[in-house]
């Protein structure tokens, strides 16, 4: 065989040929993506997350990566076997194990087609490769037939299909890179360092990868791969972090070793903020849980394939008109997750807005956690507690509380003990008294993290007056957020008469200071961090026209999200509009920007460079900011010398109210908040 014949494969790809060791260096090392899925597979087979047939598949996805990397490469006869040999074994590999399905009357048979199915398409596939060279992608064609036509059969017969939405998307955009990158495209460019059939190496091997996760979790063999499904979670509690940060001074976690990592966990939080709330809560868990959400956000038409990507399982109310009998689905959907050790998050409350204290507590969280002790036997229930120090400012601080853990089974057990009518009771069976007692138990553990005052003036005036007793405590620095709302928890559980008095010299100092003009941190100046101040104008000196730059750029998108937070009046959908608006507006400026800069590979640099910018100046100017004020502050109180001793008095007056008050309030035992929970025996 001459060496023209090999080459006639490459006439169709876009990308030009250098004449180097790596004729086609994009697609040859895009190609790598063969080789990382294979080991990923096998990484699953040795962790017992799929049989050890799928060692087979593994290894010929992995030998389909070293086949690709040499076609593209360093084209030789050798080359272009390995390469379409490989992809004969996979597509024998799927199409064997479908039909295996289909056909199968014990456990295993599943596998033995599977298996049966490489040297199937070992054989025929070589056999008509080597009478027609370039009927490699015929082969594939019909090879997708007939996985199509065996899933389709395997519905029909009442099995679980192994293809869905997200498979059928990721296929079509897969195949629609690879037809992009021949030569024939309309956007064939062949020097471009972006490369279509590139794209088409790096879908394809997620494909394969999302095939394996969906085929072996349907059809129940082993432990739950999920691969696909977890990636997405850890990508969406990264970006998660990412906009909390951006949008958020701080965010301060308390206790959060109590959260099991590979344990069923149902997660229960107040709902104080809007679509700010789940997004924190990710953030926190540094990956994306599976919230419960009303049905009514699908009526929203665009936001459907958001929702399909993060998973949110909706709940049916008879408020919005929907049918709760179809909540059924729904609790399978949840009840299915808790039995894979993985994390469910729900809003007990139901409602979003902005309280003293927790709303009326619904019923669905106990159902749940009754129901899916069958599932999960080590289930347990985890309290969420959110508080945020402001809903209008646009950089405020947050705190999450974690409280302590419910394990269901064995509330469950003191449950049916308590009462000997209850000796046969069964908690799939749901019984009413059961969900009733669970909720009270639930609504107790989510009070003892959650903000609860007498009203919301009550909160907002304990909070100030516990913002300035904490930063005495802290000898003027300044002080976290977490430590203010548990101080303010703290005077809240105070008798009347002490925070009546702490009320009254609050009020007092407050009217003082604003009759001077004064603020409390120009009454008794912060101490700024010297390191962080060092750093904004190591910054600013270093990278100057950098901050500059990104803060024009991002100026307009800055200006947006003002004036759309400006014109919502509830300080409930404030939150929401800031977040959705500011992420919008800084993805359409940094896509803007690099299109505007650059173009191909150079406009994704630029945009990268544009958000990473971006994010240097939001530090800097922070930090330049405070201690602007600092300095104008001090400004203020040295023209006001005469009068700051009086307000001064007013302060130490304040203070000694709340030390009253405190003392007459036991103090909280934190100390177990950061212990782990461990686990019964």
């Amino acid at each position: 065989m001459d060496f023209a014949l090999s080459t006639v494969v490459f006439v169709g790809d876009c990308e030009a040929r250098a004449g180097r060791f790596w004729e086609q260096g994009v697609n040859s090392w895009s190609s790598l993506s063969y080789v990382i899925a294979g080991a990923l597979l096998t990484w699953a087979v040795a962790r017992d997350r799929l049989p050890l047939s799928a060692l087979v598949f593994a290894a010929a996805v992995a030998l389909e990566g070293f086949g690709s990397v040499l076609f593209h490469g360093t084209p030789s006869d050798v080359s272009h076997a390995i390469h379409d040999v490989a992809l004969f074994a996979i597509g024998g590999y799927m199409v064997g194990w479908h039909f295996g399905r289909i056909r199968r009357r014990s456990g295993g048979a599943t596998d033995h087609w599977a298996v049966a199915g490489v040297g199937i398409g070992l054989v025929v596939g070589s056999s008509i490769w080597l009478v027609e060279r370039g009927s490699t992608n015929a082969i594939v064609g019909t090879t997708i037939a007939l996985i199509v036509l065996a899933d389709l059969v395997a519905r029909r017969r009442g099995l679980t299909p192994v293809a869905n939405l997200s498979l059928f998307a990721l296929g079509t955009v897969a195949v629609a890179s690879w037809w992009l990158g021949r030569s024939e495209s309309p956007f064939c460019d062949p020097e471009s360092p972006l490369q279509f059939h590139a794209v088409w190496h790096v879908l394809s091997a997620v494909l394969l990868l999302a095939w394996a996760d969906r085929a072996f979790t349907v059809e129940g063999t082993g432990r739950p791969l999920r691969m696909f499904r977890r990636s997405i979670d850890r990508a969406l509690g990264l970006f998660a972090w990412l906009l909390v940060h951006a949008f958020h001074r701080s965010v301060e976690s308390i206790g959060t070793r109590r959260i099991p990592p590979r344990r069923p966990v149902l997660l229960v939080a107040n709902h104080a903020n809007g679509l700010v709330d789940p997004v924190i809560v990710a953030a926190v868990l540094g990956r994306l849980p599976r919230f419960l959400a009303k049905a009514a956000l699908w009526k929203i038409v665009p936001a459907r394939p958001f929702l399909a990507l993060v998973g949110v399982l909706p709940v049916h109310r008879a408020a919005d008109g929907d049918d709760a009998s179809n909540n059924a689905h729904t609790f399978t959907a949840a009840w299915h997750e808790l039995a894979q050790a993985s994390k469910v998050a729900i809003f007990p409350e139901g409602t979003t807005g902005d309280r003293a204290g927790l709303d009326r507590m619904r019923t669905g969280a106990a159902r749940l956690a009754l129901g899916g002790l069958a599932a999960a036997p080590d289930l347990v229930v985890i309290p969420i507690g959110l508080a945020f120090e402001s809903r209008i400012e646009t950089r405020s601080r947050a705190v999450v509380i974690v409280g302590t853990p419910i394990v269901v089974e064995q509330w469950f057990v003191r449950w049916r003990e308590a009462d000997p009518t209850r000796t046969d009771a069964d908690p799939t069976d749901l019984p009413h008294e059961a969900v009733t007692e669970l909720t009270d138990e639930i609504r107790r553990s989510l009070e003892a993290v959650s903000p609860e005052f007498a009203s919301v003036d009550e909160r907002e005036l304990l909070r100030a007056a516990a913002r300035v007793a904490t930063v005495h405590r802290a000898k003027q620095r300044v002080a976290s957020f977490g430590d203010v709302e548990r101080m303010a928890r703290r005077l809240a559980a105070t008798p009347a008469d002490a925070r009546d008095a702490v009320f009254d010299a609050y009020r007092r100092y407050a009217t003082r200071l604003q009759l001077l003009g004064l603020r409390d941190d120009d009454v008794v100046p912060r101490r700024l961090s010297r390191t962080r101040f060092a750093g904004a104008i190591l910054a600013l000196f270093f990278f100057g026209s950098i901050v500059v730059t990104a803060t024009l750029v991002h100026l307009p998108a800055l200006l947006i999200v003002l004036l759309a937070t400006g014109l919502v009046r509830s300080t409930t959908t404030k939150g929401t509009v800031r977040l959705l608006v500011g992420t919008a507006a800084g993805l359409a400026t940094w896509i803007i920007t690099g299109m505007v800069v650059s173009d191909g590979m150079g406009a994704l640099v630029a945009g990268a460079t544009t958000a990473a910018g971006g994010a240097i100046a939001l530090g800097t100017w922070s930090t330049l900011v405070r201690a602007a004020a600092q300095v104008r502050g001090h400004v203020r109180a040295r023209d006001r010398a005469s009068l700051v001793p009086t307000a001064l008095d007013d302060r130490a007056t304040l203070l000694t109210a709340i030390d009253r008050a405190l003392d007459a309030t036991p103090v909280p035992d934190e100390r177990e908040l950061d212990a782990p929970l461990v686990h019964p025996a």
